[in-house]
């Protein structure tokens, strides 16, 4: 597909305003399932490495598969729907451990999660993302430490209650 064609579809991507910079591309997903709503539709390979770019008038999805690139444009008044999933958090610090102390002292969890000496103080499960539009279903995963920055791109696409996230609970 062609940047020109991409553009007539969804528009150019967003210019970077540097004194209010925002997010203009997402970070890496692997894609897990993909279900095209028509068969002339092509089919992407599970387990890409995908990510999304904001462009005027809707987003591009670009998969890399074995070094084999794929555009998707999506607009945006084809998108029904996307849920961002939270991975459940384990949190279990040890007494007087740095990350313990910062947590006790009112640190977000999100900074003190940095300062653990043990693997087992805090985890995160994955995080996942349900993409529905008119043409497609598709599923993602990632990392789940990449959740709040995540939320912060699909937010600032201004899509209102197109947007749903889910957080799993903590233990």
């Amino acid at each position: 597909m062609t940047e020109q064609l991409i553009t007539e579809l969804i528009g150019k991507p967003f210019e970077i305003d540097w004194r209010k910079p925002k997010a203009i591309g997402s970070a890496g997903f692997y894609l897990k399932s993909f279900n095209p709503k028509s068969l002339e539709i092509e089919i992407l390979k599970l387990n890409s490495k995908c990510s999304f770019e904001k462009r005027t008038r809707g987003i591009l999805l670009r998969a890399n598969y074995s070094n084999k690139l794929t555009e998707i444009p999506i607009p945006k008044e084809n998108i029904i729907g996307i849920t961002l999933i939270r991975g459940k958090e384990n949190i279990n610090p040890f007494f007087l451990s740095p990350m313990w102390i910062l947590l006790k002292l009112g640190v977000s969890k999100l900074y003190a999660r940095y300062f653990r000496f043990r693997l087992n103080e805090y985890s995160i499960d994955q995080m996942g993302l349900n993409l529905n539009t008119t043409e497609y279903e598709m599923n993602f995963i990632a990392n789940g430490y990449l959740f709040e920055r995540q939320l912060s791109f699909f937010e600032n696409l201004n899509y209102g209650n197109k947007l749903k996230k889910e957080i799993k609970a903590n233990t």
